[in-house]
């Protein structure tokens, strides 16, 4: 007799049904032959992360990446450096193999060359925790964003976020009994207190300029023209103004400070790009002109040391209040990763560790949160980078930036260094560049 009423079959399927609900909540399932079996584990998806070489950097986002895929472990990262002048051979190499990266950083001057090809993927807003742009915006300082959105969506978030200051020896200008210039012209003016000349050889100039460095070059003489209410390009990249008077004013500047002024030896530049900063660095200039907060670290363990302070670069008298020219790096994704989805959660991650990224290496990524938290404040003259990156903009979006940057600078360099004529120069640079501009 059954006293619960059950067929024998009813009571192997009622048991059939215990047993598997046991082995489910021990992770076994049933293989052949009705035998429990544990599954195959899920394969994990891999993304590859291509940055250039920057030694404090990649320790800390090796440290990132280990944290990342414990608390994501269906995630991991293939970490891929190489030198930062071989970053964008590198990502064409691995796009042509059928292998492309799924995340670089890109400088930020190269994104619209990569993005008008059609290889960048829109930002997912979701994974970086928001539902518009105008609500993304509003968590990193003004402009932070606008040199990465193109057609009104946005391709990449900073990874790095800077502007030149003018820096100046403080040692120096105690010395010469002179304050830190305001203005272009008062700089013209205390220059010559600066400059120390023996048996005719300069030994201390007062500004070093980026003599023979188109890249800083074109950044310092954008920032210039538009204080003098101009602009070189047009916002869209379709036409140069070259030949305007904003751009002769900043032109005329710079050459004076040579051909009238003297307070800055061209002679001591030589062939290396760089020179402006090892003449700072070294005790040998008073001021230069193509520094940003990075550049602390490297002045600590320089002959000027503490000596050397951040200062807003100088404006044109009567002016608009303009800084320097906004530039850095931008985290992007490959318009053919086919993992975009787990590409922008490792993005969103990184971007969630500003404070880390400053306090490591002084690296500014372009948040509010960073940019307001203790940590920056307690940054030597955190607040003059701070009011001045608030007043920068980025370059123009060029699809041919570095081409066009050296034919600007070269051309700057040519009326600095040799007093060629401003008008006929800047008329043959209007011609170079015109059939490179954005079409």
């Amino acid at each position: 007799m059954n006293p619960r009423g059950l067929t024998s079959w009813q009571r192997n399927r009622v048991d059939r049904r215990r047993v598997l609900k046991a082995a489910g909540a021990a992770g076994l399932v049933l293989g052949a032959g009705d035998r429990l079996v544990r599954p195959a584990a899920a394969q994990a998806t891999s993304v590859t992360f291509l940055r250039h070489v920057d030694p404090p950097a990649n320790k800390l986002e090796t440290d990132l990446i280990k944290q990342f895929e414990q608390a994501n472990p269906n995630i991991k990262v293939d970490y891929v450096t190489v030198p930062d002048a071989d970053l964008f051979t590198k990502f064409e190499a691995m796009t042509v193999a059928g292998t492309p990266p799924d995340i670089v950083n890109f400088g930020s001057t190269d994104v619209p060359a990569v993005w008008q090809r059609g290889m960048l993927a829109p930002v997912d807003l979701s994974a970086a925790g928001v539902s518009s742009l105008d609500e993304l915006q509003g968590k990193y300082i003004p402009n932070a964003l606008s040199g990465y959105v193109f057609d009104g969506k946005l391709y990449a978030l900073p990874h790095e976020l800077s502007d030149y200051v003018m820096w100046v020896n403080t040692q120096m200008f105690e010395t010469a009994g002179v304050d830190y210039p305001r203005t272009w012209e008062e700089l013209s003016s205390i220059g010559p207190k600066l400059m120390i000349r023996n048996s005719g050889q300069v030994t201390q100039e007062a500004i070093a300029l980026p003599l023979g460095f188109p890249g800083a070059q074109i950044l310092v003489f954008d920032a210039m023209v538009r204080q003098a209410g101009g602009q070189l390009f047009s916002d869209d990249g379709r036409q140069a103004f070259l030949t305007s008077d904003p751009v002769m004013k900043a032109v005329t500047t710079l050459s004076g400070f040579v051909q009238k002024d003297k307070i800055t030896d061209p002679a001591l530049n030589g062939t290396t790009a760089t020179a402006d900063r090892d003449l700072f660095q070294n005790g040998v200039a008073a001021m230069m002109l193509t520094g940003g907060s990075w550049y602390r670290g490297t002045l600590d363990t320089s002959k000027v040391g503490k000596n050397a302070i951040p200062v807003p670069y100088p404006r044109f008298e009567g002016g608009p209040d303009i800084a320097g020219d906004l530039y850095g790096y931008g985290l992007t994704v490959s318009a053919k990763s086919a993992h975009q989805p787990e590409a922008w959660k490792f993005v969103a991650f990184l971007s969630s560790h500003g404070t880390d990224y400053f306090e490591n290496e002084g690296l500014f990524i372009g948040d509010k949160a960073t940019a307001d938290s203790d940590v920056a404040a307690k940054s030597p003259n955190w607040d003059v980078f701070q009011k001045e990156l608030a007043r920068g903009k980025y370059p123009p979006s060029l699809y041919h930036f570095n081409e066009i940057s050296d034919i600007v600078g070269r051309t700057v360099d040519a009326i600095v260094r040799s007093g060629d004529d401003a008008k006929t120069s800047l008329q043959n640079a209007q011609s170079s560049v015109t059939p490179l501009l954005n079409s």
